[in-house]
């Protein structure tokens, strides 16, 4: 059985991170822990006494946001592998037991499970609607993220650690990395842990978030990968545009009629924001306001 350390970068988490930290402490078995820390990016509330009085260790991110956030806390790892986790994803019960066996794998160097909003959330049949059409050896970038992931700390480390991006895309840029170095990030696409989001003007922001961080990692992407296809604002007004009808078809299977509106939104925001990542769109509205970590 390997051995892990467990890392997470957080910022102000107090409203979710102890429930977190408590099902990461109950899921992932004592015997296989080296150590547990976070790496926080100057706090101001109550994060990181919730992490100490859980039993965690808490370092000072040394530069700003997540890419500053995971490479401090990667040069603080001592296992061959390490657990990356964030502050709002509340870990499936059977997190560790499938998850760890997929990374065992020949030349598999990333491991991870989903995750989902609440039921409760406008868009939480967005996500679910996805995993309907995947296989379950879909090989392509669903379900690769940093919050629930399990990794092989020398070859990461090999490929340069993770990489420095201004706003969101980390995941996206390692995945498109380790697969054109004949590395694989497998998933399990059961494994389905729960992302504590809620408000539906939180949740916009974050679509915005996506579509003004894309333009980025496009960018770096393309030069090593010849393969890659990267987006542009026409493809974003396109899915926009026929948003209302792939919503009507969401909706129907899915049983949910709040994807009427949640779909058509999520298009719109990602089109928004990727025009400012552009620098096309100049003046923005609200969703503006400062990003939320997660």
């Amino acid at each position: 059985m390997i051995k892990v350390d467990l890392v997470m970068w957080t910022k102000n988490g107090e409203k979710t991170l102890g429930v977190v930290l408590d099902r990461i402490n109950r899921v992932i078995p004592k015997e296989v822990v080296n150590e547990r820390f976070i790496v926080d990016d100057r706090s101001t509330d109550a994060t990181k006494d919730i992490a100490t009085a859980k039993g965690w260790d808490v370092y000072l991110n040394r530069g700003f946001g997540i890419s500053d956030g995971a490479n401090t806390a990667l040069s603080y790892v001592q296992a061959d592998y390490f657990c990356s986790f964030e502050q709002d994803v509340l870990l499936a019960e059977f997190w560790w037991n499938s998850v760890s066996r997929l990374v065992q794998g020949k030349d598999v160097v990333v491991a991870s499970g989903l995750r989902f909003l609440p039921r409760s959330n406008l868009f939480f049949n967005i996500e679910c609607y996805q995993l309907t059409r995947q296989s379950t050896h879909f090989m392509g970038g669903y379900g690769k993220t940093l919050d629930n992931t399990i990794w092989d700390a020398h070859v990461l480390r090999g490929l340069g650690g993770f990489p420095k991006l201004k706003q969101a895309g980390i995941d996206n840029y390692l995945f498109h990395l380790i697969d054109a170095k004949g590395y694989k990030w497998l998933v399990d696409y059961n494994v389905q842990s729960l992302h504590l989001h809620s408000g539906l003007l939180n949740e916009l922001r974050h679509y915005y978030f996506y579509g003004l961080s894309l333009p980025e990692p496009d960018e770096r992407i393309s030069k090593f990968c010849n393969a890659y296809e990267s987006n542009d604002w026409q493809h974003f007004l396109v899915w926009f545009l026929k948003s209302p009808v792939s919503s009507l078809k969401m909706a129907k299977k899915m049983r949910d009629a709040r994807l009427l509106l949640a779909y058509p939104s999520v298009r719109l925001c990602w089109l928004l924001g990727y025009l400012k990542g552009l620098g096309v769109l100049h003046d923005c509205t609200s969703l503006t306001a400062k990003r939320t970590q997660g």
